[in-house]
């Protein structure tokens, strides 16, 4: 029986191997290339497979059950998804790369909605590696707890996170930060300058708490990558693409990239056409998992409005009143199109490998 090692394994986990075996069934531990070794054993006809999930530290003697998951090897596995939980933001940065500083009020994802999407998503995939809940800022929607209870009882295997600036952190509520802590959740903080002024007190609280974060490397600029002008070919933006893994859900529609779920947001607020249909509608695709999954590792239609290169600019906060379209929007130039690729290309497999090292399981950093 093939046994594949990875991430969490323990000295007790014999005890479950001879369980496996008494039942002629394959075990496979978490770990970063789970996708791919699942997909190794679908090739050879093995179906049928249990993994070991990263987030378990103990064997239960009473029921040898719940130490590992059966998934259906039938379906592939998603590495990555993005869900927005709220629209809304408490800080707004200029160009954000999901327009929030142009959402105007108080606007929060339908948890109904929410919980369908995943359900349609299981339809496609037996798990999915890493999914990270974010907004604007998910910590406004006051609801936060439960999407995140959501993702964890229809995903259980996943990597699952909150992306946040942290600045609301501290006035959480006990009760709501117990549930994070409870469901296995962690957070990405996106270390902003008004962040980093606060950041103690930010990690106080979730190690107070007992909650696993990170913190990136502080933000003091951005990037925009929106063309005025398509290029001819998809192509070419795509293979210098330092982020071509962003795979997003929204509205039970799937795309390889967030920029084009949410560009109706910039083609409202300033008249602008951009295209919104490069995405894959669950309800209504043909596509299976395998074939979806395929077609994310190729250009697609969308990639023709990217630049090659990426164009920097001071971080700021910027509210939507005082937006505009060129916080987003570059003409392409020969700077840009090939001076800024050739110099940003050494970088390209840092940020590859960086996918994986952020989707692996965390300490708590004190």
């Amino acid at each position: 029986m093939p046994i594949v090692a990875g991430r969490g394994v323990d000295d007790d986990i014999f005890r479950v191997v001879e369980f496996l075996k008494e039942r002629q069934l394959v075990l496979v531990f978490q770990n970063e290339k789970l996708k791919k070794i699942t997909e190794i054993f679908h090739c050879r006809g093995i179906t049928e497979l249990y993994i070991y999930p990263w987030d378990t530290h103990f064997i239960d003697n009473n029921n040898i059950n719940k130490c590992f998951l059966k998934i259906d090897n039938n379906k592939p596995r998603l590495d990555y998804v993005e869900i927005e939980i709220s629209e809304t933001c408490n800080l707004n940065c200029k160009g954000c790369s999901e327009f929030s500083n142009l959402v105007e009020g108080k606007k929060f994802t339908d948890i109904n909605r929410f919980r369908s999407d995943l359900i349609k998503l299981k339809k496609y995939f037996w798990g999915i590696g890493k999914i990270r809940l974010l907004g604007g800022e998910p910590l406004t929607n006051p609801d936060y707890p439960t999407f995140v209870a959501i993702a964890r009882e229809l995903f259980p295997d996943s990597d699952i996170r909150l992306v946040s600036n942290g600045l609301l952190i501290p006035l959480q509520d006990k009760e709501k930060l117990a549930a994070i802590k409870y469901y296995n959740c962690s957070f990405d903080i996106s270390n902003y300058p008004p962040t980093k002024k606060r950041i103690d007190m930010i990690k106080s609280c979730l190690n107070k708490a007992d909650i696993k974060y990170n913190i990136s490397i502080p933000v003091k600029i951005f990037f925009k990558t929106i063309l005025s002008e398509p290029l001819e070919s998809s192509s070419e933006s795509y293979n210098n693409c330092m982020f071509s893994y962003c795979h997003s859900l929204r509205d039970g529609c799937l795309s390889a990239c967030t920029t084009p779920l949410y560009i109706d947001r910039l083609n409202k607020a300033f008249h602008l056409t951009y295209p919104t249909d490069d995405k894959i509608c669950l309800d209504q695709t043909d596509l299976n998992g395998w074939e979806i999954n395929e077609s994310f590792e190729k250009p697609h239609d969308f990639c023709r409005y990217c630049s090659k290169g990426l164009v920097s600019f001071k971080w700021r906060i910027c509210p939507g009143i005082e937006a505009k379209p060129e916080d987003w929007i570059i003409k392409r130039t020969i700077f840009n199109a090939m001076i800024i690729p050739i110099t940003q290309k050494p970088f390209k497999p840092f940020a590859e490998r960086l996918r994986y090292i952020l989707q692996s399981p965390r300490r708590k950093r004190k």
